[in-house]
């Protein structure tokens, strides 16, 4: 068995790049999935019949929460308020039998886009991220007891977590 690792052409790798954020967007039980802005840096190392991958991807946060499963593909980037940014350094690890990549780790650090950056000339409003407070979850525990009493759901809705408070 020959062992070698090799870098990689980051231009060539968007697509696995694109199946690791995939694997890491689908690991993760908060916050907002993240977009792949461009591949940074990619090693494979050859293992026989199997291939692990390191990865380094800068990332972009989308609209779509984690939670709503969505490919990172469909979602949305806001033009209205600040995003993060950041970078995610990913290891998968591919069985060349089975063919289907699986995540071994990752580390994602991310930092809020600076407003000047983001600054929406034509906007009418501008929006502010603010921090979440426990008066924020507190109105929107509310909100959310309000609609449950005035639907006729047969489920009820409770809140998990507030990510974002926009002014």
């Amino acid at each position: 068995n020959e062992t070698s690792i090799t870098p990689e052409d980051c231009n060539t790798m968007e697509t696995d790049a694109g199946v690791a954020l995939d694997l890491v967007n689908r690991h993760r039980r908060d916050g907002y999935v993240f977009g792949l802005f461009r591949v940074a840096d990619a090693y494979e190392l050859h293992l026989g019949n199997s291939t692990v991958l390191y990865l380094t991807l800068d990332v972009l946060e989308t609209e779509c929460s984690v939670l709503s499963r969505r490919h990172w593909e469909s979602c949305e980037y806001s033009d209205t308020y600040p995003m993060d940014f950041g970078q995610c350094k990913i290891i998968t690890y591919t069985n060349h039998l089975l063919k289907k990549p699986q995540l071994y780790g990752f580390n994602c650090t991310l930092s809020p886009v600076p407003p000047d950056l983001v600054e929406c000339k034509d906007c009418p409003v501008k929006l502010e991220a603010l921090e979440v407070t426990e008066q924020h979850k507190d109105i929107a525990a509310k909100a959310l007891k309000k609609f449950n009493s005035e639907g006729n759901h047969t489920n009820n809705f409770a809140v998990d977590k507030v990510e974002r408070i926009l002014k």
